[in-house]
């Protein structure tokens, strides 16, 4: 699932062009009742899709509670964290002689684990129980980067003999008729992984909706950039080039609980 940035962006304009004009009309009719409802915390988990991973992204866990004003507007506090996979924009899964799979080139799986903290501002609150709101999300923090080998199945001898090995295309595709595929994202989870800090920035809408009770849904739509410290080689540096900055639209699906703060 490929996530169009411009559409984004486009999408991230009108929402808060349409939250901004429903907010300045609720205002005019809300009463105190009403402004003691716009408080409230959130927990919340999900799942989330990226232009830089396949159609399942990561998990995410959020958090936020509301801390004051801006400009009149509801303003929380936004913690989260994200745990994602980043892939490389040419990777391609091959078939290998036996029917299993594997991505040609590829070198190492590449994580991000992201502690978030920002702020959310609510441009168009929920009328009481029903309806949605809407607000937008400016957040960041450290990346710890994880670089795992990405490991295959290989016919050492060319007579049936296996043996999981780290993919190194210079060695391996020499007689790709031995690669028999995939060894899987779990094998030797631990063993030779790397860390490779950075950090990250992301601007998002997001849209959430009471469905019983104190019961909640939402979906969080935006933009990321992230910077490494180093470039990691998530594909052979032989084949194509790698890089320590990467940019994504991404779409999380999240589900939750909201606990309003009556004063």
């Amino acid at each position: 699932m490929r996530i169009s940035l411009l559409s984004i962006m486009l999408l991230l304009v009108v929402t808060s062009s349409f939250a901004q004009r429903k907010s300045s009309t609720a205002k005019k009719t809300e009463t105190k009742s009403e402004t003691k409802k716009e408080d409230y915390k959130m927990f919340a988990y999900g799942l989330t899709t990226n232009t830089n991973s396949g159609l399942l992204g990561g998990l995410v866990v959020r958090h936020s509670k509301a801390i004051g004003r801006y400009k009149d507007y509801p303003m929380h506090q936004y913690i989260a964290f994200e745990a994602v996979n980043i892939k490389h924009p040419k990777e391609r899964v091959e078939p290998s002689t036996i029917a299993n799979r594997y991505i040609r080139g590829k070198r190492n799986y590449f994580f991000s684990l992201r502690p978030e903290y920002g702020r959310e501002i609510v441009y168009f609150k929920q009328n009481g129980d029903d309806g949605i709101g809407i607000s937008v999300i400016v957040a960041g923090g450290p990346s710890i980067g994880l670089q795992k080998p990405y490991y295959i199945k290989y016919d050492v001898n060319g007579r049936g003999s296996i043996d999981i090995v780290q993919y190194d295309p210079n060695i391996h595709d020499k007689d790709p008729n031995r690669i028999q595929g995939a060894a899987g994202i779990w094998q030797d989870l631990f063993v030779g992984m790397k860390l490779n800090p950075g950090f990250h920035a992301k601007l998002a809408a997001n849209i959430d909706m009471n469905t019983f009770n104190n019961s909640m849904t939402g979906v969080e739509i935006g933009v990321t950039a992230e910077l490494f410290s180093k470039t990691p080689e998530i594909m052979s540096n032989q084949l194509t080039t790698n890089s320590r900055f990467y940019t994504a639209g991404y779409l999380t699906i999240y589900f939750g609980n909201k606990k309003q703060k009556q004063k």
